[in-house]
């Protein structure tokens, strides 16, 4: 570091001690410094003079002391006597006009380490200066550093850390630095006596659990590039954190069974007592004793989740993150399951909602018939969409004649079965509360997804179905009869009817041989009859199941027409 003279005017007050007019001459100089081999020196020195002296034409120099000879090492007027070795290291920086004779040298060496005296005026003031001189003692090891204590200190109290290192360098002390909190220290120089400055570096410390156990080093650089380091190891008391639950033993457990949890935090000191809690308003769970283990019996899933906390002598520790045992239950299917007759009583939509630990199975029953909750046929369809170990299946039915549809969910803790009850379509808020929450918030996004999507086609075709219609027109006759639909004749354009029968996407209903061009339907019975089931429906390949609540990436499984129609 640069030589800087910031602390030179507070040297120069401290060691004029009285005034440095007096009767007679004398010189004070401290009997013995120490200094830092590559570092610097600064001598406090200071002298009285008679009132009849002019320090306007003053002079000072400094010499080695010796019995026989008197080597100069500095002097104001001139070098020509000044010893090589000493030339451009020494200086003298005090004001000579106040009686201030303090001497520099810069760098230090080995061979500095001898006794020094100053003289004022020599050759005209005949004062016996050499009578005071001042021992520098040159070392190559700095002096050590000294660190407050903290002793056990608690998380969150602030508290002063200090660390000082003493040394004879004013003019370029040794820099202080942190491995913690560096940028909020301060830095002090204070003088103390003889030559002797201390430098502090100091901040105000909050401690953090983070802290516990580690190395608080305070670090001393000195101009001649030596570092000297010491250090702490901080004892932070603290409350108990990152609380977690384990399961002890069976990690697979159903309801009924019993389940032992331990709750692991750690704390400065450990934690002595451990607090738990149950459901998601982290109710008190009524445990025998206060250790870090609990055991539940008889377990319910509608108990979940778990919490716990943990104690000690500084406080209470934040909770456990919530802890789900993921207990495995037969399947339960939702009430709001239910079967909706379009407005045309043309078809039926099913939807049967389970839940269940593992994901259930669905399986339909109507006419006899055992249907899987994923099947395509020509008659039928069902579709399958879950979420977590919710599942939803979706069944469309030709027909309106069906009585009773069951749905039936399984998996291998048990079968849950019920007979959906029939909603007529055009009562919206009915079919909402039927359809439940999560499945009525679905149809009635995608409803309004499909209302401004026919808005918006109808607005960007008029035009064009109009030129469409004209072309048409020229091409085919057409037969208008008492309001109704223009009827294309000769053409493949289906009429309303089969188009609408289209969009609903439902079932193809196949030619039966013997049947009449104009009344292609076949009844219930017989429809069932002919349509073809597969063998092992059960491995029947799933692809199709999604996310049920990805909004975003679910398509609704059905025709605009058809919900429009449930609706």
């Amino acid at each position: 570091m640069k030589p800087s003279n910031e602390y030179l005017p507070l040297t120069f007050l401290l060691v004029l001690f009285d005034s440095p007019v007096s009767a007679s001459w004398s010189s004070i100089l401290p009997s013995s410094i120490q200094a830092l081999k590559g570092s610097c020196v600064v001598i406090p020195c200071s002298f009285t003079f008679p009132d009849s002296w002019d320090s306007r034409d003053s002079n000072v120099a400094w010499y080695q002391y010796h019995f026989w000879s008197y080597p100069e090492i500095y002097n104001s007027k001139t070098l020509k006597n000044v010893l090589p070795a000493y030339q451009g290291r020494t200086e003298v920086v005090g004001n000579l006009q106040k009686g201030n004779c303090t001497l520099s040298i810069n760098p230090v060496e080995m061979e500095d380490a001898m006794r020094y005296y100053v003289w004022i005026n020599p050759g005209s003031v005949n004062h016996p200066f050499h009578d005071v001189t001042v021992q520098v003692v040159v070392t190559d090891v700095p002096n050590q550093l000294e660190l407050s204590d903290l002793g056990l200190v608690t998380e969150g109290d602030p508290t002063q850390v200090s660390c000082s290192v003493l040394h004879t360098c004013p003019l370029s002390p040794p820099i202080l630095t942190w491995n913690l909190d560096e940028n909020k220290a301060v830095t002090i120089q204070e003088y103390l006596t003889g030559g002797s400055w201390r430098t502090e570096s100091s901040f105000n410390y909050i401690p953090s659990h983070k802290d516990h156990g580690r190395y608080l080093r305070c670090t001393a650089t000195f101009p001649n590039k030596q570092q000297i380091y010491n250090g702490i190891s901080l004892n932070i008391q603290y409350p108990p954190k990152n609380a977690t639950i384990l399961v002890i033993g069976n990690q697979r457990l159903k309801e009924g069974d019993d389940a032992t949890l331990r709750c692991e935090s750690h704390g400065n000191p450990p934690p002595t007592t451990y607090h738990w809690f149950f459901g998601p308003e982290k109710a008190p769970l009524k445990v025998a004793g206060s250790g870090p283990e609990v055991k539940l019996k008889d377990i319910r899933k509608d108990l979940e989740p778990y919490h716990c906390a943990a104690e000690n002598d500084v406080g209470m520790g934040e909770d456990s993150p919530p802890t789900y045992l993921s207990v495995e239950y037969k399947p339960v299917i939702w009430p709001e399951s239910n079967c909706t007759i379009s407005k045309t009583e043309e078809m039926i939509t099913c939807y049967c909602v389970a839940e269940g630990n593992p994901p259930p199975r669905i399986e339909w029953n109507l006419l006899n018939l055992t249907i899987p909750g994923e099947f395509n046929s020509s008659e039928l369809q069902a579709d399958l969409y879950s979420w977590e170990q919710t599942i939803v299946s979706i069944l469309r039915v030709p027909g309106s004649n069906f009585t009773q549809i069951s749905c039936k969910a399984t998996n291998q803790h048990g079968t849950s079965y019920i007979t959906l009850p029939t909603i007529k379509a055009g009562n919206i808020t009915l079919l909402l509360i039927g359809l439940g929450g999560a499945v009525a918030g679905l149809v009635l996004f995608t409803l309004l997804g499909i209302l401004v999507y026919k808005v918006t086609v109808s607005s960007r075709k008029k035009e064009k179905k109009q030129g469409e219609q004209e072309e048409e027109q020229a091409e085919n006759p057409r037969i208008h009869g008492n309001g109704e639909e223009i009827i294309y004749l000769n053409t493949k354009k289906p009429s309303k009817d089969n188009q609408k029968e289209e969009q609903l996407n439902m079932c193809n209903k196949p030619n039966v041989p013997g049947s009449q061009a104009d009344d292609n339907e076949l009844s219930t019975s017989k429809a069932y009859e002919n349509m073809e089931m597969p063998e092992d429906y059960e491995n029947i390949s799933t692809e199709r199941t999604t996310g049920y609540f990805g909004i975003s990436d679910w398509q609704f499984p059905f025709g605009s027409d058809q919900l429009y129609s449930n609706v």
